[in-house]
């Protein structure tokens, strides 16, 4: 990525838009590195019996923290970013987090 940078045009579209990928698929790595190293610690400290934990969690969220960067840095390139846009993109990741974080009800019947 740094080979990138330094040798092309900032104005050019495909450099623009893959530094803006490069920097989200390192937020993402990040993001689910750090997810993974707590659920793992997490499960180790539960009681008062141990549970496994949950690494497809950890890596949705890294994924999803990912997308949103990559949303946020593509609207900036092309400069349709304001506070209503963003607004608007992080609630939609929010939303979709609530949903897929949601428990179903018990079953009645």
């Amino acid at each position: 990525m740094i080979f990138l940078v330094v040798t092309r045009d900032p104005i050019d579209p495909l450099a623009v838009a893959a530094v803006v990928g490069g920097f989200a698929i390192a937020t993402a790595c990040a993001v689910a590195l750090v997810g993974l190293a707590v659920e793992e610690r997490d499960a180790a400290l539960a009681r008062p019996r141990r549970r496994q934990p949950q690494r497809a969690r950890a890596i949705r969220r890294g994924v999803e923290v990912g997308a949103l960067v990559a949303a946020l840095g593509l609207l900036r390139a092309v400069d349709g970013l304001s506070l209503i846009t963003g607004g608007f993109v992080v609630a939609g990741f929010v939303l979709a987090e609530l949903v897929l974080t949601a428990r179903p009800a018990a079953r009645s019947g």
